[in-house]
């Protein structure tokens, strides 16, 4: 399909976002509903990635005019697909993109920046979970002086929990990554510390995270028949704390509020109750609350109740 779009006149970069974007969200959906396990989602993916790296054999890419950028997912962050795809738009653009790939290690991107003397960079990041470790690389990156793009879902909708972390713009998608690292001022200096009260509760939960999850899934298996798989339980009450950990990062509530509703969808789309939800993150709130009041309080508007 993508040959044939190329073949009668398409552009090949284009054809990419119109073909991979669509099937990507599709691939995500038959996973929620529970009609694709894991190992099918993956082997989708690698068709995905097959066609991003046909078309971009096939693009002509205009000469660099327009710097440097290296396009980089956090740390722990797997999912490097968008990112390949927005370091291709960049190249169409005129940029010198150079892709590095999935979590990148902070202190390796420092390095490199210095080895290399790129420009900007841009930081991909999907999961919440890795929130976290896109703060180390924004910090890594405003230290060395360097602006910084920030983009993917857990940054959520808008600019603000992107410029909370410290970058220094913030990307819908790749065409608005285009449109921002054209405006993008360098030399924006280091970033602020973190002063508010969440971020030293961020920490806490990181260091006894095992600990959190383990009594978390506990009191919501106790306080309701959990119908889920256990391997599918364990996972989402890591993603609960992970974003309850993130929105104290970027002291952002709405972190919470995405989570909250991706719950209800998933539990709705696999037949559950959706109520599963606010118990889930009741569980958490009794597993955290007495030694995180920032925590507590920031639950609140998901634990309804």
């Amino acid at each position: 399909m993508a040959h044939a779009e190329v073949d009668a006149g398409g552009d090949p970069v284009q054809t990419m976002f119109d073909l991979v974007v669509p099937a990507q969200r599709e691939v995500g959906r038959r996973w929620a509903v529970g009609d694709w396990t894991v190992a099918q989602e993956h082997a989708a993916t690698a068709v995905s990635e097959a066609v991003v790296a046909a078309l971009a054999a096939r693009a002509e890419w205009p000469p660099p005019t327009r710097g440097h950028v290296v396009v980089a997912c956090a740390e722990r962050e797997w999912h490097s697909l968008p990112a390949r795809m927005v370091t291709h738009a960049l190249r169409a653009a005129g940029w010198r993109a150079t892709y590095l790939g999935a979590s990148t290690p902070p202190g390796q991107l420092a390095r490199y920046l210095d080895e290399t003397g790129a420009d900007a960079v841009a930081i991909s990041c999907s999961v919440v979970k890795a929130l976290p470790a896109a703060r180390r690389m924004i910090e890594a990156v405003r230290e060395s002086g360097r602006p910084v793009l920030a983009g993917g879902p857990a940054f959520g909708a808008d600019a603000r929990r992107a410029l909370a972390l410290g970058a220094t713009a913030w990307a819908a998608d790749a065409q608005s990554a285009v449109a921002e690292l054209e405006r993008i001022t360098p030399g924006t200096g280091p970033c602020e510390p973190l002063r508010h009260a969440g971020a030293d509760e961020h920490l806490e939960i990181m260091l006894r995270f095992a600990d959190f999850r383990r009594g978390a899934l506990d009191r919501w298996r106790q306080g309701a028949a959990v119908p889920v798989s256990g391997e599918l339980a364990e996972d989402l009450a890591e993603h609960a704390l992970h974003a309850l950990a993130a929105s104290l990062l970027a002291d952002d509530r709405t972190v919470l509020l995405d989570a909250d509703r991706w719950l209800v969808d998933l539990f709705t789309a696999r037949g559950h109750d959706p109520l599963l939800a606010p118990r889930l993150w009741r569980a958490v709130r009794e597993t955290v609350g007495e030694l995180l009041p920032q925590a507590r309080a920031d639950l609140a508007v998901v634990a309804r109740g």
